[in-house]
């Protein structure tokens, strides 16, 4: 993940900021969490490339969303 900063450090935002909300089914009936950061888009990058970069690392780090479905998911420029 060359120049990317998908969660966390927000003093290095990247051009773009994203979110998602998932929900997975457990034993108690379902997990569910909303996750957000920001991204450096590669060049060329489509929204999809980036919806399966940013599904992979909810799923990396929070491996309680594996396998889940997504909710909802943006990604826009981080600028106002």
């Amino acid at each position: 993940m060359t120049d990317r900063t998908l969660v966390g450090d927000m003093s290095e935002q990247g051009t773009h900021f994203w979110f998602m909300s998932m929900q997975t089914a457990n034993a108690a009936g379902y997990y569910l969490n909303s996750y957000q950061g920001t991204v450096t888009p590669a060049r060329g990058a489509t929204r999809l490339d980036l919806f399966n970069e940013v599904r992979g690392f909810v799923e990396e780090n929070d491996p309680r969303s594996k396998g889940g479905i997504v909710l909802a998911f943006d990604i826009q420029r981080n600028k106002i």
